[in-house]
């Protein structure tokens, strides 16, 4: 996949091998998340800032924690800081220590606040659908997954202790059906309540490069553009994240960047390292 250096420079989804789902090896079995290839691979890019933000929870042990966060927790995140620490990064990538958590129901995420407050960025799914125990509507009929797809941002976005949802609506359509058809199911004023709540309490929506661009999300640019066309004027600020898995995915592709154009965003609509460290 070719990349490109872009207008927005920034990189805050990037996940390492502390991420049990980014472990892959390359042809000479060397790991294709390691965090000094991320960090080689952003100053080619001319990247000025990326964020590693790998699963995590804070407590494995809870009865109820989904399957997939066993390894996590925050002895995993010492041991990246401490790989961290003894490499020679880049001195033009500002680098950034963060997690991807998750919704264990609505009333239940994987971090509290105050941990939250010793990381850069806390990114929190709504719609890991593909994992084993996660919070599910009742049925995937489209009105169903609409309204628990909106129950579930209501709720993260009410939290004090997350920057950013990761891949707002997003999960493969062969899991959860037609996006449009659930889109539509959406009544529109809560969604822009829903929305608004977000520019409310400065919790910002992820672009996504990844599920821009996943052929299991076919409908998935045309929806979140209109999601982001009725969010910019409620206040709400965005996020770019590519979701890379592998060193290779890091930044953004062409692609992403013309979307970004169409649907009237620019560099300003999207928070800043400085923004981070300000919320």
């Amino acid at each position: 996949m070719q990349l490109a250096t872009c207008n927005l420079p920034y990189d805050f989804h990037v996940h390492t091998y502390y991420s049990p789902c980014a472990r892959e090896l390359d042809e000479e079995g060397l790991p294709l998340a390691a965090p000094e290839r991320h960090l080689a691979r952003a100053a080619e890019l001319g990247l000025k800032a990326i964020a590693f933000t790998d699963h995590f929870v804070q407590d494995p042990t809870a009865p109820g924690v989904v399957l997939f966060y066993k390894g996590t927790g925050p002895a995993m995140l010492a041991n990246l800081r401490a790989e961290l620490a003894r490499l020679d990064p880049p001195p033009q990538v500002e680098l950034l220590v963060g997690c991807e958590t998750e919704t264990m129901r609505t009333g239940w995420v994987g971090i509290d606040p105050d941990f939250a407050r010793s990381l850069d960025i806390v990114l929190l799914p709504t719609t890991h659908y593909h994992l084993p125990d996660v919070p599910r509507p009742p049925s995937w009929a489209p009105a169903d997954v609409a309204v628990h797809m909106l129950d579930m941002l209501e709720a993260v976005v009410r939290l004090d202790c997350i920057h950013g949802v990761a891949h707002p609506f997003a999960d493969g359509e062969e899991i959860i059906g037609d996006l449009r058809a659930i889109y539509e199911a959406m009544p529109p004023a809560r969604l822009r309540d829903a929305l608004g709540l977000a520019g409310e309490k400065g919790v910002a929506l992820e672009v996504n490069g990844a599920a821009l661009t996943s052929e299991r999300l076919p409908h998935y640019p045309a929806i979140y553009a209109e999601v982001c066309r009725i969010a910019k004027p409620l206040g709400v600020r965005f996020l770019y994240g590519s979701d890379a898995h592998d060193y290779r995915e890091l930044g953004m592709t062409p692609e992403v960047a013309r979307w970004i154009e169409e649907v009237g965003l620019s560099e300003a609509d999207f928070l800043t390292p400085e923004d981070l460290r300000a919320l």
